[in-house]
């Protein structure tokens, strides 16, 4: 069985008031025989974090601190470039440990058409629908542990695809039947400050919309970092590997 850890970036508000353009869900997946090594290992790297960068092992690892020295990583006193460098180490330890497998969901607000979507369902049946073809692809199960505050919703939308779920044929021939029968239980939420894998998800999140929407400071290099970990099945050859974009930009 693989633990889907997720964590968001932006916000799913359609209105002239939203404050991002996009809404993000970044997933790491790690199989249950894996769980215990790759936990062993993060908290080895974030005690290279503590002794390199003097970031605390305690301290909640986010995209949104690491980049303006805000929250637990101001207590370092650490210039913009070295945070960068230990966001980048961040990234680069997901693709060295071997055991996670990672890929986000992008949403483009301002691309969509129907004002009146909900930008969260969309995003996260998107999803759902990659991790049904990533369990179904590797013959295995998987349970959802997403960051808090996703409650009813979420588990009603995952109750709602495991019994019915249509995506459409590469091919044109129809929809097609993917029923995500293969998603156990309903999502164990964490709280991030208590789960490192969580932490990762939040650095993931914001570095694929950084992919996608590069930034003078910032660009795709962070994503890219994440090398052979990133799952390049869940896109089309248009999108950068490992990342739905949606809509796509025409």
């Amino acid at each position: 069985m693989y633990f889907a850890y997720f964590d968001e970036s932006g916000d799913s508000g359609m209105g002239a008031k939203s404050p991002t353009k996009t809404f993000t869900l970044a997933c790491i997946l790690i199989h249950d025989k894996n769980w215990l090594n790759a936990l062993d290992q993060t908290i080895a790297f974030r005690r290279y974090l503590r002794d390199q960068f003097r970031i605390p092992t305690r301290a909640e690892l986010k995209a949104s601190w690491l980049v303006h020295n805000t929250g637990d990583i101001k207590v370092a006193e650490l210039t913009f470039g070295t945070r960068l460098a230990a966001y980048s180490a961040a990234m680069r330890f997901q693709r060295k440990a071997g055991l996670f497998k990672v890929f986000a969901i992008v949403v483009v607000k301002d691309r969509i058409k129907k004002r009146e979507t909900d930008v969260r369902d969309t995003a996260w049946e998107y999803a759902i629908q990659r991790l049904e073809r990533f369990g179904t692809t590797n013959k295995d199960n998987i349970l959802l542990c997403p960051d808090e505050g996703h409650g009813d919703f979420l588990r009603r939308k995952v109750r709602e695809m495991r019994r019915f779920s249509r995506v459409p044929s590469m091919f044109g021939t129809g929809p097609l039947d993917r029923r995500a029968s293969n998603i156990l239980e309903d999502p164990v939420e964490r709280k991030s400050s208590d789960s490192y894998f969580i932490q990762l998800a939040d650095l993931n999140a914001y570095a694929s919309v950084k992919r996608v929407f590069p930034g003078p400071q910032i660009n795709g290099s962070l994503w890219e970092e994440l090398g052979v970990a990133r799952v390049r099945e869940v896109t089309g050859s248009r999108t950068a590997p490992g990342i739905v974009v949606w809509p796509e930009d025409k």
